[in-house]
């Protein structure tokens, strides 16, 4: 039996019943980094259903012509959005039809990576992650709004691909900077039972998350079963999420990490218990 330092658990959302692919990686490289890895998937995502799909693509025809020339950004607002365009077909038809004029940005580099990664895969655009606009700082809705506002011109459309039950921070913000914007709510998600995420009363606690929803339901969690906060630590990349994982569960520390790799991550938390 593997010796483990640490408890890594894994909130990441998944998409039916498959586990998220960063999920599978670290559960497979953990024993390497003497982490004990627990998938653990909160949420499950799915895509809208048939009449708000055809509402989507319905409103896009109508907010822009295939013969337009203006330049079109399409936005992957949440950190789920790249997977979610990717299993919306008739909406990469649309922008297949559109990719002359495409431009690209994304909330925070990571999700850049996985947009281009999908953009790619989709035969929308092969885009280099120099050319996916993003935030200074990972998840900032009015970094994110500025810097597509800056690079936009006159009477240019913003596609904001994003959650249905999503706050639109960046699609308001977009308005608020004097862009069209159109708001695309393409996938949303439904809460698992709590029943499967437990935490350990010998080894130090670290619990992954990418999202919001995520952290709420950590939360709730940690609240179920009585657990002590301040043996939990959050690991993540973004101010925001810290900033409301601190609050909501005081006591607890975070570990930022640079990027979503699983060889980063696992790395890190080793480190952080040697």
């Amino acid at each position: 039996m593997p010796t483990h330092n640490a408890n890594l658990i894994v909130s990441l959302a998944s998409w039916g019943a498959s586990d998220h692919p960063l999920a599978i990686a670290l559960a497979k490289d953990g024993d390497s980094y003497q982490t004990r890895v627990d998938v653990c998937p909160l949420t499950t995502l799915q895509l809208t259903n048939d009449a708000r799909q055809r509402a989507v693509l319905r409103e896009l025809n109508d907010w822009d012509h295939v013969s337009d020339t203006r330049p079109l950004t399409v936005v992957a607002a949440n950190p789920h959005s790249p997977e979610a365009l990717e299993r919306f077909t008739s909406l990469c038809d649309a922008l297949k039809l559109r990719r002359q004029r495409l431009k690209f940005a994304a909330c925070d580099d990571d999700t850049a990576t996985a947009f281009a990664a999908t953009l790619k895969g989709v035969d929308i655009d092969t885009v280099g992650l120099g050319e996916i606009t993003v935030p200074s700082t990972p998840g900032s809705a009015a970094e994110l709004a500025s810097a597509v506002a800056a690079m936009s011109e006159d009477h240019e459309l913003s596609l904001v691909l994003e959650e249905v039950e999503e706050i639109t921070l960046v699609a308001k913000r977009l308005v608020g900077e004097g862009q069209r914007v159109m708001k695309m709510p393409i996938f949303g998600r439904t809460k698992n039972p709590l029943g499967g995420f437990i935490l350990d009363q010998d080894l130090p606690n670290f619990i992954l998350v990418n999202d919001a929803m995520s952290v709420y339901q950590v939360v709730q969690g940690i609240k179920r079963i009585g657990f002590d906060a301040s043996e939990v630590t959050w690991v993540g990349t973004r101010p925001a999420l810290k900033e409301m994982a601190l609050r909501d569960a005081p006591g607890s520390s975070w570990l930022d990490v640079p990027h979503l790799r699983h060889d980063t991550i696992l790395d890190r938390v080793s480190r952080h218990v040697s």
